[in-house]
């Protein structure tokens, strides 16, 4: 009988044959080597726990029930697709929003991966910020720019801190409506960059 760290030695190729013949161990054994990494990914994008798990067991799940129809010759890549897959389709039912700063930094963070990506989200935002009526653009730019707390900007301004927050919240939900055609593609796109 196998111990379940020889289990862990076994190649991927080697598991999903197990799989396939019902293994629940050989199961376990791939949750356990891809289920943090897929949930990272996923994380950095939605910022909500429960929607980021609910995403990786629902695609394991799929994975058990579908054993023996699966056709997969590199499990990573399946993955890779399948969790793509599952964040595009969360993202046109409207049931998720991203978060609009971790768009941001992992789009600087992955910008040199891919020059394109980068610019295309920053466009997008970019246009999106203009389009905010002045104060509450001014505000947003303080926050996220010039990197000045909610208290620092009230001061600057002469304005409540309750007001700065009611200013960015408001800003935060104009762009994520008006980044709604493009927020699929983009994360997408940057959970490609986060699974590599």
């Amino acid at each position: 009988m196998l111990s379940g760290q020889d289990y862990q030695m076994w190649p991927d190729a080697t598991l999903l044959e197990m799989l396939r013949a019902d293994d629940q161990k050989a199961f376990n054994i791939l949750y356990h080597k891809y289920s943090s990494k897929l949930y990272y990914a996923a994380y950095h994008l939605f910022k909500d726990q429960t929607v980021c798990e609910d995403l990786v067991q629902e695609l394991f799940i799929d994975l058990w029930v579908k054993r023996h129809q699966l056709k997969i010759n590199s499990l990573q890549w399946y993955l890779k697709v399948a969790i793509k897959n599952r964040v595009l389709m969360y993202l046109r039912t409207q049931r998720a929003q991203l978060d609009i700063s971790a768009i941001e930094m992992l789009a600087d963070k992955y910008g040199a991966d891919s020059q394109l990506l980068r610019k295309d989200i920053h466009r997008a935002l970019d246009e999106n910020v203009a389009s905010l009526p002045e104060k509450c653009r001014q505000i947003f730019r303080l926050s996220r720019t010039e990197y000045l707390s909610n208290k620092e900007i009230a001061a600057l301004l002469k304005i409540s801190v309750k007001t700065v927050e009611n200013q960015i919240t408001i800003a935060l939900r104009h762009l994520r409506a008006g980044l709604s055609d493009h927020l699929p593609s983009i994360a997408v796109a940057l959970l490609v960059q986060l699974l590599k």
